[in-house]
């Protein structure tokens, strides 16, 4: 917690953080990712060279030290234990799921995630009260009765879509793709680049188009699955960003 109340503490803690996740980042990168000057940045890494916190393996590349190291573990268990105990207390209050069948107030219930959303139903493998009634499909609140888990992040699958000059939808197999969407009912589908977006229209599917690189990664950080349809020049934009949220993805092509 205490890494939270220095602003220099904290932003050491994020570089060391990029140093251990990601070991082919450099200055510039670290400085896109964290919105800093490469001005502010540098002089961030020459303090944390000259505290050893750090080490230069060539121009441009760093290294943790034992030291560095140390001091990122321990400050990660202590802000570890800080949010967790954060979270449990916040979700000890009340959950809001949508009811599966009919729920009477103070029935034991089981709540889970399932597809970005908060389920619950009457269960005597139990882990909340309800404290209304509900019918089937109505919202219900629940009181947590035991430690509470956050949901799994969602699978997302890449459609790469050609881009006009190759030809854009006209050279997407539409019935593999159809098929493909219909595979997956519980995944949400969305668009990125017109020709995506027309292709999915195609096998009768209105994505969601505007802000769709923002709900991709926000409903697959809430366990829902996510078909991304994505126009091929920016497929590089929308992989790097999948890589920054560490979420998992495949790619997949339906060429003609």
């Amino acid at each position: 917690m205490k890494v939270l109340l220095s602003r220099k503490d904290t932003v050491k803690l994020l570089i060391l953080s990029e140093l251990a996740i990601n070991k082919e980042c450099n200055q510039r990168d670290i400085a896109k990712k964290l919105k800093l000057t490469p001005q502010a940045i540098s002089e961030h890494f020459k303090e944390l060279i000259s505290e050893n916190y750090v080490k230069v393996i060539h121009k441009g590349y760093y290294e943790l030290t034992d030291k560095g190291i140390d001091w990122l573990t321990k400050n990660l268990l202590d802000l570890h234990l800080y949010s967790e105990e954060l979270v449990k207390k916040l979700y000890s209050r009340s959950i809001v799921a949508i009811a599966e069948g009919e729920i009477v107030e103070n029935d034991k219930i089981r709540y889970w995630f399932q597809d970005g959303y908060i389920f619950a139903k009457k269960s005597k493998d139990a882990n909340g009260v309800a404290m209304m009634a509900a019918k089937h499909g109505e919202d219900v609140l629940i009181k947590p009765t035991s430690g509470f888990e956050p949901p799994k992040k969602g699978e997302v699958v890449v459609v790469k879509i050609p881009d006009i000059a190759e030809g854009g939808s006209r050279k997407v197999n539409i019935e593999s793709f159809r098929e493909f969407v219909k595979s997956k009912p519980r995944s949400i589908v969305v668009a990125i680049g017109v020709e995506a977006l027309v292709s999915c229209r195609k096998i009768g599917v209105e994505p969601i188009f505007f802000g769709s690189k923002n709900v991709c990664v926000e409903a697959a950080h809430h366990g829902s699955g996510v078909i991304v349809a994505c126009t091929e020049s920016l497929v590089d934009d929308l992989l790097r960003t999948l890589i920054e949220e560490n979420i998992k993805f495949e790619i997949k092509e339906f060429a003609v």
